[in-house]
């Protein structure tokens, strides 16, 4: 079967790897924007080309990100970085939160089979500079699971790509049981199940945070101060020291280091440089320079998926909290194009035509009539 720009699905697999070596030199525009995509994605030029890139600020390019306990943190320049891994996906990087705002993938039915074995690996990319990567033990201890945006299974018949996906940079913190590990791996399953029919599928993947940036680093240190006062009985002292108006419990001195989010740091000058290329494959060893600051925690998380022959899409949104005995498929995690693209700040499919955005992204679509 033939795609709608006449190139057949058995090519896919080979473009990717040509584009992935640099030989692919094929520029998908915004089209919104007019602009050809970023150096760092030009290798992922096919997985652009029926919708363009996603266009538009966040809180990092506007500087409204705020911490729980009220400070605002240093945004690195830029304050983003794209990112192209193998020609099978692509994302952009925040580098304040340290989660991809997007991740963008082509799923096609070679790419998604049998032969590749899945290795859990976890590791940093080393192309990103110093101060903008998540690390494993940022993770470690945490209860968030590293959750993929761009699934290790969509590309389960190529074992590069398949561990290419388990990068840092294409993670987000999840809760585990009843989520990551539940309705939201079932939702993967279901757009892959998708293939059979629908032979070419464009998915976005990304975080939604609501109010102030809540880290992994803030979840532990709740931990720590939760089981210093288990282990420690109130003294007299304790007893008599002024309460909170709102809980009657002894207030929490206003300098307490364990209740202050650790904000992410940066150079003095705020600056980073980055290398244009794309990842090797290395996977070089952490160490504590590699990183500063924390991960920031999304309230929710989204997935649009495009079908490329049918021109059909649909939406969805997941609050970030188990939700055991749930179907992915329940009508309230549905919801349109246009309300993700309120929540994060990004217009998605931006290549489509004025009416033909209309049409998709103002209505939920019925489950997978189409």
């Amino acid at each position: 079967m033939r795609s709608v720009f006449g190139i057949s699905n058995g090519l896919m697999a080979a473009i990717r790897l040509a584009a992935a070596a640099g030989l692919l030199a094929v520029a998908a525009g915004n089209a919104q924007a007019g602009e050809a995509l970023p150096a760092d994605l030009q290798a992922c030029a096919s997985i652009f080309d029926p919708v363009g890139m996603p266009s538009g600020t966040d809180g990092a390019d506007e500087h409204e990100y705020t911490f729980q306990n009220g400070s605002a943190p240093p945004v690195p320049n830029p304050p983003f970085l794209y990112r192209c891994h193998l020609g099978g996906f692509a994302l952009r990087f925040n580098g304040v939160t340290k989660v991809p705002d997007w991740v963008a993938e082509d799923i096609v039915p070679e790419e998604v089979g049998s032969g590749a074995e899945r290795s859990d690996d976890f590791f940093v990319d080393k192309t990103l500079p110093e101060g903008y990567s998540a690390l494993l033990s940022h993770y470690k201890h945490s209860g968030y699971d590293r959750g993929h945006q761009a699934p290790a299974g969509d590309f389960s018949a190529r074992q590069d790509l398949m561990d290419e996906t388990f990068v840092l940079s294409n993670m987000g913190p999840q809760v585990g049981a009843c989520f990551n590990q539940g309705i939201w791996r079932e939702l993967e399953t279901a757009i892959r199940n998708l293939l059979p029919t629908r032979p070419r599928l464009i998915v976005f993947t990304g975080p939604i945070f609501s109010g102030a940036l809540k880290t992994v680093d803030d979840v532990k240190a709740e931990r720590q101060a939760k089981a210093a006062k288990v282990a420690r009985p109130p003294t007299a002292s304790a007893t008599n020291a002024p309460q909170s108006p709102t809980t009657g419990q002894p207030a929490a001195p206003a300098s307490s280091a364990a209740g202050q989010p650790v904000p992410p740091a940066f150079s003095a000058a705020g600056q980073a440089t980055s290398p244009a290329s794309p990842t090797t494959g290395e996977k070089p060893a952490e160490t504590p320079a590699a990183s500063t600051g924390s991960v920031a925690i999304p309230t929710a998380f989204f997935k649009i998926v495009y079908a490329v022959e049918e021109q059909r899409a649909m939406a969805f949104r997941f609050k970030n909290e188990a939700r055991c005995k749930t179907s992915y498929a329940a009508d309230e995690f549905r919801t349109t194009i246009d309300a993700i693209e309120e929540d994060t700040g990004f217009d998605f499919l931006p290549a489509l035509s004025g009416r033909r955005q209309i049409v998709l992204e103002k209505q939920v679509s019925p489950f997978w009539t189409w």
